[in-house]
């Protein structure tokens, strides 16, 4: 919980020079320069990306697909990074899976198929882009994410019951708990699941004499306000129902020092006082979304008035430096989210496998939303990082990581910047991976402490994989997309009448290449084309297949001519350029795409050079039609808990947006979520319910 400080002193020798330069200054412009100086080593030490992401579920069971969509945002003129990280960790911090994406237009999406066989637990989903390691870790985006194992919830639900402990954790407030003043701390109360617990507490000294008693909401936070001594140390006792007592040794108070306290929180600003004992001044520094925006020199005494840095995103994480340039105390304070948006489906209740239409509107312009449809899965309540706090959301974790490299003041990046998506292997990166299979290890504490509705829920998906696998019932979606690349010409080939064989069909679509046989060999060369000039390039072209790099035409050749989706093809440097293409290729690229995508995999196995194989493909969801018209598929069961999934959801001019699906077999309730962020970084978020039921 506490930092070092005299082990980090040593590293602020820059900040030092700077502050005694000023020594000879009138005391208000040194104050002012000390100031400059500590948001300056502040600004290095903060991403100017940001991530956010989004995904179909609150909780998942081991063998669903976690569809996911996130948004690259940046607050400096630096090139923008065109990959992203997405990975999962177990709960020691291992990667089971981790995905490349591309990035386009600051937005991506993947999926994940989580192993039938991951233990029950508590994961972690991070993302973020190569340029954002070179900062601290909750710089990225990161979420707590429960996943079950259906298989280990119904065998150990009908054990005994082991003995259930609590857990519990301290946090004083901005990171820091000085002797001599009232404190705020802030206690979370969790069982072996993570979820948060409702519990009564004591704070006694070594006497055992009861210094304050406070209550934990069944989110599992309490707060209560505790002044702390030098002499004693105090312990905490808690008793909640049906669990063990525990007792708890709180954080060690600093002998001297100062804090940040957050007051009154409006739309002016937010008021910020430093209570403490020291004799030194401090520099309050504010940031918001990647910029440091607000400095100002304090004193033990001070109360300051920090505005937001942008009235659409009202959030700001508040550092206090002494003139080490150490960082001190944290916070990180937010407005609720205003910015709703209003979603309606064409009707609260449905039978099974009718169609369903929902309407989204308010929204704003540029606005990155995924919609989601699944059935209802009850939340879990676990602690995340913030309190409610007088109408806002204040933050109790600290960034220790972050203050460590403020107090190195290191300016060297070691993870490069990734503004251009490149086609070939890159022998300094690490291909995307995806581990199939896990040790045994059944956590029994963790799924004991998972409450009843999340337990149904685990049977309930029990018995409709089972159906699944007796029916050989696959999920619904679509393969992934091969990744095109831009092109003069398109020619599809089902938009032409029959052609003989494949030579005739690339003959007779364009009249930009010309076909000759050299040395008993088919080639093709490409006709360049422009406003000033037509002329014939010299050599072949690149030669593509599905996104594999051939060496000639024999293997295009041999292909099944009512297989080939289309034939592009490429000779300008503007399109070249825009696939990063340009300086692997001076004679234009010829490219077939197939429908069945087959040759992809077929020619990786033979060796040849794939493009883009360092990246994951995205899937598509697909949404089935209904299949009430008759069949072998009518007679299928469908019992899908995913209806819908949309990465991308496209508004309209009058900042509205509509998608269909259709019900299945299954009954409940299912909800219909709409989230994302507008152009500011504001997160958004809408959502309503439907019911599906039997028709009689």
């Amino acid at each position: 919980m506490h930092l070092l400080l005299d082990s980090l002193h040593k590293h602020a020798a820059g900040l030092l020079l700077a502050v005694a330069s000023c020594l000879s200054l009138p005391a208000f412009a040194q104050q002012e320069q000390v100031a400059k100086a500590a948001a300056a080593q502040v600004q290095r030490q903060l991403s100017d990306e940001q991530v956010h992401l989004t995904h179909s579920q609150p909780w998942y069971m081991a063998g669903e697909r976690l569809w996911y969509s996130a948004a690259v945002q940046k607050s400096s003129t630096a090139p923008a990074s065109r990959v992203l990280y997405v990975e999962l960790l177990d709960a020691k911090g291992a990667t089971l899976i981790s995905q490349r994406l591309v990035v386009e237009d600051g937005k991506a999406q993947g999926d994940f198929l989580l192993p039938k066989d991951m233990p029950s637990g508590s994961y972690t989903l991070l993302a973020a882009t190569n340029w954002m390691r070179n900062f601290s870790a909750q710089q990225h985006w990161r979420e707590q994410l429960t996943i079950l194992n259906p298989n280990e919830v119904r065998t150990l639900q009908t054990l005994p019951a082991t003995a259930k402990p609590l857990q519990v954790r301290f946090f004083p407030e901005s990171g820091v708990w000085t002797a001599g003043a009232p404190t705020k701390i802030t206690a979370t109360v969790t069982n072996a699941a993570g979820i948060g617990i409702a519990a009564q507490g004591i704070v006694a000294d070594t006497a055992g004499q009861t210094i304050v008693t406070f209550k934990s909401d069944e989110t599992g936070i309490a707060t209560f306000s505790l002044l702390g001594t030098e002499e004693q140390d105090l312990v905490a006792q808690l008793r909640a129902e049906g669990y063990a007592p525990q007792q708890v040794k709180l954080p060690a108070t600093k002998q001297q020092g100062i804090a940040l306290a957050v007051g009154k929180v409006s739309d002016a600003g937010i008021e910020v006082s430093v209570p403490g004992k020291s004799a030194e001044g401090h520099v309050l520094v504010a940031a918001s979304g990647g910029l440091v925006y607000f400095a100002q020199h304090v004193t033990g005494a001070s109360q300051v008035m920090v505005p937001w840095r942008d009235a659409a995103r009202p959030e700001c994480r508040l550092l206090l430096l002494n003139t080490g340039g150490l960082v001190v105390a944290e916070q990180q304070v937010m407005l609720p989210q205003r910015a709703g948006i209003a979603v309606q489906a064409d009707r609260q209740q449905y039978g099974p496998r009718q169609h369903v239409t929902v309407t989204v509107k308010g929204l704003q312009p540029a606005t990155w939303l995924a919609a989601s449809v699944a059935e209802r899965r009850a939340g879990l309540q676990q602690p995340n990082g913030f309190i409610a706090v007088n109408e806002m959301r204040q933050g109790y974790n600290t960034d220790q990581e972050l203050w460590e490299a403020i107090a190195r003041n290191e300016a060297n990046a070691r993870f490069r910047r990734e503004p251009l998506v490149e086609p070939m292997r890159q022998a300094d990166v690490k291909a995307p991976f995806q581990q199939e299979t896990f040790a045994k290890h059944t956590d029994t504490a963790f799924v004991q402490a998972l409450p009843p509705q999340v337990v149904s829920a685990a049977q309930k998906h029990y018995t409709r994989a089972n159906i699944h696998e007796i029916y050989g019932l696959t999920e619904p979606h679509a393969a992934a997309p091969l990744p095109r690349l831009p092109a003069d010409r398109v020619f599809k080939l089902d938009d032409y009448v029959a052609f003989q064989d494949v030579e005739e069909a690339i003959r007779e679509v364009s009249t930009n290449l010309r076909m000759r046989k050299k040395k008993g060999k088919q080639t093709v060369r490409l006709l360049y084309v422009s406003a000033e000039t037509k002329r014939m390039m010299r050599e072949e072209p690149l030669y593509l297949l599905d996104g594999v790099m051939l060496e000639n035409m024999d293997e295009i050749m041999a292909l099944d001519l009512n297989d080939i989706a289309s034939i592009e093809i490429a000779w300008s440097e503007e399109r070249l350029y825009a696939g990063n293409l340009g300086r692997l290729v001076d004679n234009g690229m010829f490219a077939i795409y197939t429908k069945s995508g087959e040759a992809r995999e077929r020619l990786r196995e033979k060796g040849l050079p794939v493009l883009y194989e360092q990246y994951n493909l995205p899937r598509n969801f697909v949404v089935p039609t209904t299949a009430s018209s008759g069949g072998a598929q009518a007679q299928l069961p469908d019992f899908r808990q995913q209806l819908y999934w949309q990465p991308y959801l496209q508004a309209g001019a009058d900042g509205s947006a509509t998608f269909t699906f259709y019900t299945s077999d299954e009954t409940g309730v299912f909800e219909v979520r709409v989230q994302g962020q507008t152009a500011e970084g504001t997160p958004v978020v809408g959502s309503t319910s439907i019911e599906v039921k039997l028709v009689n």
